[in-house]
């Protein structure tokens, strides 16, 4: 499974509003962000899937995932950020039932440059039964 995600992603971990009470709540970026994020996944599914829900990695099973960046500028990033910013929205999203170890036991990230054109590939292959799972 593929799924392009057009924009910049923004880091979860560093888009945060902080209250005196000790609370936290994203920014207005990420989370505009975030209906965008899960708007173009939800169309992407329906598109590629016409409504089936086999899409959705199932639980227990192990998943390769390569992430690819494309900046539209030179602004400095930090992709571990960005990445956590990816999985924390496939998990609202329903793609992955979890983002531990065990269900994405292999994460690759990759970043380059595209002028005016920022967007991020997932790509996700289930590689089969949860090696770590406990017997």
């Amino acid at each position: 499974m593929v799924l392009t995600i057009r924009g910049e992603t923004p880091a979860k971990k560093n888009s945060r509003i902080n209250t005196r009470s000790g609370r936290s709540f994203p920014n207005k970026r990420y989370a505009e962000w975030l209906d965008s994020a899960l708007g173009q996944v939800s169309r992407q599914m329906s598109e590629a899937y016409a409504g089936d829900r086999e899409w959705q990695v199932p639980p227990g099973k192990s998943t390769r995932m390569t992430v690819t960046f494309y900046h539209g500028d030179f602004k400095r990033r930090d992709s571990d950020n960005q990445l956590s910013s990816i999985l924390d929205m496939l998990v609202e999203a329903g793609v992955l039932p979890d983002d531990c170890w065990e269900v994405l036991p292999e994460k690759h990230t990759y970043d380059a440059y595209d002028k005016g054109n920022p967007r991020c590939i997932v790509s996700l292959d289930v590689t089969g039964e949860n090696i770590f799972r406990k017997k």
